[in-house]
């Protein structure tokens, strides 16, 4: 049973724990700016420091991912990111955007080794069949996470001083490091300990599997959409000239994230994942032209419970066909490549977003959005197709 599983457990305690945390400091650190920068651009430079140096880190962290123990891994990188909140401390006292870049960067490093660890050490600690159903609980806890860390964040920014939200988010790392340290993840015994690493060879084996193309493909596209989506989800706000639209967005999104996971496993556990994935595609451009109905209420807020209940199957069935494609010893480094494709994309998206919608509108954003995703999905379906792509929950994993 996936739950009497005691390293997973806390694996996904700690999941909980580091989300909260961050998402805590995420929150005191766009208060504290608030007041210190007028400009939305320069504060969006300032958050992009962070993730520019993850990007770099990213090859040297799959390597160090794959060749060491991840429980000790995840530990070193718990215990550096209690730093993060640290360096926000002399920040406060001296109003420097410096030491706040200082901090981010540290969030970001840890966040570099440690996700990318977590994802990693799901095949050596469950079995085949449980693959599936703990992406979909992962991705639930994530979302968990980022809805009780916004709300409690919002709670305490406005009765506390920032100085306080720091000291809560220096304790919540302190209890992930703690509970890192009670991990017990197989070794992997493979070539990688007698031969020298490289992140190149995951680079190729990527280009070459055409079930792991389709999956960067896809991931790729529906980042790029979620990196933007904070900003598109503001102009409609504003566009509606309805404040509170905004934490509807977000319950609605959120809530039908949870209601898919739960539904995953049982719909799509048996079925081709690459296939799916694709169908999936189909879905996403439906909701966004949906969305592009920009001026009605009723019609963004079912068109963002589609896209999220689709995100809830979508993204733990691209984790599984990682997962089931690649051997444990290149794991660290995929994901660690993922990793850095991810937080390219975002920072490409914000980009993307704000043009589109200054040169097209919202809903001429969404079109062009909503028809991108569409024949993206036919062009990988026919390639899926022509290439014969099956990948099953069933499938043994690649030695």
């Amino acid at each position: 049973m996936l739950w009497r599983n005691r390293t997973f457990v806390l694996l996904m305690t700690g999941e909980i724990i580091a989300g909260a945390g961050m998402w805590i400091s995420i929150i005191a650190n766009l208060s504290f700016m608030q007041s210190l920068i007028p400009s939305e651009t320069v504060k969006a430079l300032i958050l992009m420091t962070g993730l520019v140096v993850s990007i770099l880190l990213a090859p040297k962290a799959g390597v160090i991912i794959d060749m060491y123990d991840k429980g000790k891994v995840m530990f070193c990188a718990s215990l550096a990111r209690i730093l993060s909140p640290v360096f926000m401390f002399p920040a406060l006292a001296y109003d420097s955007i410096w030491w706040m870049i200082v901090s981010l960067i540290v969030m970001q490093v840890s966040a570099a080794f440690y996700f990318p660890t977590v994802q990693a050490s799901l095949p050596a600690i469950l079995s085949k069949d449980e693959l599936l159903k703990a992406n979909s609980a992962y991705l639930n806890i994530s979302t968990l996470s980022r809805i009780g860390g916004t709300a409690l964040g919002g709670i305490l920014v406005v009765s506390m001083e920032l100085s306080m939200l720091y000291v809560c988010s220096m304790i919540a790392y302190a209890v992930l490091a703690v509970v890192t340290l009670f991990l017990r993840i197989p070794a992997v015994t493979s070539r990688n300990m007698k031969e020298k690493v490289e992140f190149r060879e995951v680079l190729q084996i990527a280009r070459k599997d055409p079930a792991l193309f389709v999956g960067l493909i896809n991931n790729g596209l529906i980042t790029l959409f979620l990196g933007g989506i904070n900003l598109l989800i503001l102009n409609l706000s504003e566009l509606q000239q309805e404040p509170q639209l905004m934490g509807w967005i977000y319950t609605v999104e959120g809530t039908s994230i949870l209601i898919g996971g739960l539904l995953a496993k049982r719909w799509i556990g048996g079925k081709n994942l690459v296939a799916a994935s694709t169908l999936m595609l189909f879905f996403f451009a439906l909701s966004q032209f949906g969305m592009s109905f920009a001026a009605q209420k009723a019609m963004v807020l079912s068109s963002f419970s589609v896209f999220g209940f689709v995100v809830a199957f979508f993204f733990p069935v691209l984790s599984t066909i990682f997962q089931k494609r690649l051997p444990a010893h290149q794991q660290g480094r995929f994901f660690s490549f993922k990793s850095m494709l991810d937080r390219g994309c975002f920072l490409l998206a914000l980009g993307i977003t704000g043009i589109g919608l200054d040169l097209l509108g919202i809903s001429g954003y969404l079109l062009f959005i909503g028809s991108i995703t569409l024949l993206s999905g036919i062009l990988t379906f026919v390639y899926s197709q022509k290439h014969r792509l099956d990948v099953r929950e069933s499938d043994e994993a690649a030695a």
